[in-house]
């Protein structure tokens, strides 16, 4: 009879990614871009059927793919958000100043500064654009 006594060995549970490790490789691509529009006519503000009519407009000719949409009507003011296949884009408006904010996010190079202020001025007709884009 064996009388030594008898080693024990513990399983090691295997190895768990840990939630929010950082990525070994270079971060995805941003553009992100913010509007802002003055003197806009109210009624082009308020009306959330016409605004979200014009907003599918401005994306077809800035060539973003619309995947779903949401509509909000404050009365006064609407905020619309669109899911993009790029990534999105929200508007919010304040009728009773003339005032539009834009947020415009994309995960490729499709946009720049004169096609966004171009398509943005023909569609809402602004007094005064500012256009930013935010740098990551």
């Amino acid at each position: 009879m064996n009388t030594q006594p008898r080693a024990h060995t513990w399983n090691k549970p295997p190895a768990r990614p840990q939630p929010f490790e950082t990525p070994k490789h270079s971060p995805p691509f941003i553009d992100h871009w913010v509007l802002q529009l003055h003197g806009v006519d109210p009624q082009r503000l308020n009306e959330p059927e016409r605004l979200k009519t014009r907003l599918e407009g401005v994306l077809k000719k800035l060539n973003l793919t619309p995947v779903s949409s949401h509509t909000h009507f404050f009365g006064p003011g609407v905020s619309t958000v669109f899911i993009l296949s790029e990534s999105h884009l929200s508007v919010h408006t304040w009728p009773e100043l003339g005032y539009m904010h834009v947020d415009i996010v994309t995960c490729m190079p499709k946009l720049s500064r004169d096609s966004l202020e171009a398509v943005f001025r023909s569609a809402f007709g602004p007094d005064k654009f500012k256009l930013n884009q935010i740098e990551y």
